[in-house]
């Protein structure tokens, strides 16, 4: 569905197709600022979602000196223990709730 909106910055009217990236066809403003303002938000309580509920490991590169890999894996293997632990309690709990 095409429309037309007056561009906030030149007061000239333009095609709009009603998307939060539609610019002026005079000035190259952007038709609705607050619209993409709201999506640009709403992508980054996406992303900062996402990012909360990963673990992140220790990453083991291969290139590091060997002593150095040797306790990158004993606290890899603290980690994944920890983690383990965590989640069996966390799995216990929900099925005893019910």
């Amino acid at each position: 569905m095409n429309a037309s909106k007056k561009c906030p910055h030149c007061g000239q009217w333009s095609a709009w197709n009603q998307s939060p990236h539609d610019r002026c066809e005079h000035c190259q403003g952007i038709l609705d600022p607050d619209a993409l303002a709201r999506q640009q938000a709403q992508e980054e309580r996406k992303q900062e979602e996402k990012e909360r509920f990963t673990v992140d490991f220790i990453q083991i590169n291969p290139d590091d000196p060997w002593f150095t890999r040797f306790f990158k894996r004993i606290g890899l293997g603290f980690q994944l223990a920890f983690v383990g632990v965590v989640s069996f309690l966390l799995w216990l709990i929900a099925v005893l709730a019910g």
